[in-house]
């Protein structure tokens, strides 16, 4: 009897130590991007949350949080659990300038396609060479509307100052300035503007395929991450990378997921707007293209973000991403 009652300790101690030993299964986390449901940067997670993608990288990632935008997101993404999220590039230079822990880890997004420039119908302008000496409707001074603007004249081939930028408060201050003719022209989201009428109300006079090279979303993570669990920032980057490849090898189908993310806007319209942005190759498999960086670099220098020069290259670490993405 006593040979038995020592067999079954030794097995209940075998089983203890196998548990112990057994890997815990990942806890679901949510993770932070600027403005999810308003902004399609974010759709490659609502697609790889869907299919799995995260689960099979090895991180249970079950929601998303959708961010405020600039510095308020970054400091919400340094606050977080996680310790990884996705937001405009402007915020993260500006606060790893002020010191804080935090690295560019990816890239989501390549330009400025997620927004339309747009006039009413009856203006006379046809181009952004015409906007000499007019008024952009823009929300906020130092905005991303504000760079959308500056890089945007800089691309037809005028100064910053030869437009005068208006600040209104907020997007739909501007679209009221616009529709009033207190300014000529303005950008704004292209979700907000399929919402608002579209084509039937405004005329786009520069598109998701004409607009600069500058990420409105790059990926960021603290220190914290980085150093206590680089293998969970690796999962994220490489679940994020299939559900891209999966936008652009079945736009429909990914479309169809997303549709529930964008409502109230038709599936119509989520499907062409994301045919419209394959095709303007707006989202990023992850890799750092530090062109793009130079740009939102440069913008921020034009609307008073930056006064002087910044390294970069201190700012990134690429090492988190599939090797052939790091190059």
């Amino acid at each position: 009897m006593l040979q038995l009652k020592n067999s079954i300790i030794v097995f209940g101690l075998c089983l203890f130590a196998l548990g112990v030993a057994a890997p815990l299964p990942a806890m679901a986390e949510d993770i932070l991007v600027t403005q999810y449901k308003a902004d399609p940067s974010g759709a490659p997670y609502g697609v790889g949350i869907e299919k799995g993608f995260f689960k099979k990288a090895g991180v249970d990632i079950t929601g998303v949080i959708s961010g405020e935008g600039g510095g308020a997101s970054v400091r919400a993404v340094i606050a977080s659990e996680l310790g990884y999220g996705e937001t405009s590039p402007a915020g993260i230079i500006a606060a790893i300038n002020q010191g804080q822990d935090i690295k560019i880890v990816d890239i989501g997004s390549r330009s400025l396609a997620d927004n339309v420039i747009i006039v009413m119908p009856n203006s006379p302008i046809k181009a952004i060479q015409d906007l000499k000496g007019k008024k952009f409707g823009i929300s906020n001074p130092k905005s991303l509307g504000e760079m959308t603007a500056v890089l945007a004249l800089e691309k037809g081939g005028l100064k910053p100052d030869d437009v005068q930028r208006v600040a209104l408060g907020n997007l739909a201050g501007a679209l009221t300035a616009l529709e009033n003719n207190v300014v000529d022209v303005t950008s704004i989201p292209g979700i907000l503007f399929l919402m608002r009428g579209g084509e039937s109300k405004y005329r786009v006079i520069m598109g998701p395929k004409d607009l600069p090279a500058l990420p409105p979303a790059v990926g960021i993570a603290t220190g914290d991450l980085m150093k206590k669990n680089p293998d969970k920032i690796r999962a994220i980057l490489a679940g994020r990378r299939e559900a891209v490849k999966f936008i652009y090898e079945h736009t429909a189908d990914a479309s169809k997921i997303l549709e529930t993310v964008y409502a109230p806007l038709p599936p119509n319209d989520v499907d062409m707007m994301m045919q419209q942005l394959v095709e303007a190759n707006f989202y990023s498999e992850g890799k750092i293209e530090m062109p793009l960086l130079d740009n939102a670099v440069r913008a921020m220098k034009y609307v008073g973000m930056l006064d002087k020069d910044i390294d970069l290259t201190k700012m990134v670490d690429a090492s988190f991403l599939p090797s052939d993405l790091q190059k």
